[in-house]
């Protein structure tokens, strides 16, 4: 693993057929046009003035020395329940919806985190070394980090891979997570990525080990260990593992997540306080319904005291 940054600036760029929305637009024109460069730092500029701090929890290997480290901004709050967003496959923490959650939380109270998976935005490491057990170990660290700061109680709230991880984390560490708030979780990821490679691509990927993925916004090599990493995590133990109160919002005309999965999911879910919201309408990232969104995971956390 090595600590090269690798700053994705897209907002909830795509990633084959489970993406954090179902088009990614160009990295670097968002509208449509490319802004003169001294306009962008003063806009820039503008913007981190008002955001929260960024910290820097290290990643370290088994000896204790630096191998990478992650990015995460923390908005305190006097409420007990911190919510954490966890963001997608080529995505970061400053995505359209993460900055409007946070500011809605903040608004309402609630302290918000956010952070950039390893490999993502402004924390270290590599695309190619992405697992959903890394994904995990990176939650895990900013939990702790926030336990240090007096957070007890955290709400996961998950974008497309982030929903998936999130919905993980829960199941493996249930203490210290009150619920889930999650749009289109990535359920069965590496049936997708063998889809979208192919049988052959598949069987040179197996044989090298890796495999190239562009799109307009990512360009990285993938590991065979992300295959054998998302085996290791079948939906069907999720389902059987899973204990903590959740809420999951899905688009019946997600092009990248299928609604019919994540119903599949709930049903199969043995513990109850899984709820599941279609949009008949819908698609992937939901971001034209975002107000609707939040007034959902208010009434889900209402009515489980945790408002």
């Amino acid at each position: 693993m090595t600590a090269a940054e690798i700053s994705r600036r897209s907002d909830e760029a795509s990633f084959g057929q489970y993406t954090d929305q179902g088009r990614a637009p160009p990295q670097r024109a968002r509208l449509g046009v490319r802004l003169p460069a001294p306009i962008l730092r003063r806009a820039r500029s503008r913007l981190d003035s008002a955001a929260s701090p960024i910290d820097r929890i290290p990643v370290t290997d088994d000896e204790g020395r630096e191998v990478s480290h992650l990015a995460v901004r923390f908005d305190p709050a006097a409420a007990p329940l911190c919510l954490l967003y966890l963001h997608g496959f080529g995505s970061h923490q400053d995505g359209e919806k993460a900055e409007f959650f946070r500011a809605r939380a903040r608004a309402s109270g609630f302290p918000f985190c956010s952070f950039d998976f390893q490999g993502h935005g402004r924390s270290g490491g590599s695309l190619t070394g992405l697992t959903l057990t890394r994904n995990l170990e990176d939650v895990a660290r900013v939990h702790a980090w926030l336990a240090e700061r007096g957070i007890a109680r955290l709400a996961l709230l998950g974008s497309s891979m982030g929903g998936g991880t999130g919905l993980w984390y829960a199941a493996l560490h249930p203490p210290g997570i009150a619920a889930g708030l999650h749009i289109a979780p990535a359920l069965e990821l590496d049936r997708a990525l063998l889809a979208w490679a192919g049988p052959e691509r598949t069987r040179a990927w197996r044989t090298t080990g890796r495999i190239h993925y562009e799109s307009e916004s990512v360009s990285c090599e993938l590991s065979w260990g992300l295959i054998e990493d998302l085996r290791a995590h079948p939906a069907e133990e999720l389902a059987v593992r899973h204990r903590t109160p959740a809420l999951l919002l899905q688009g019946k005309r997600d092009a990248s997540v299928s609604w019919r999965n994540v119903a599949d999911f709930t049903a199969r879910c043995r513990y109850e306080g899984v709820e599941l919201h279609l949009f008949a309408d819908g698609d992937h990232r939901l971001t034209d319904r975002k107000e609707r969104l939040w007034d959902l995971m208010r009434e889900f956390l209402r009515g489980r005291g945790l408002f």
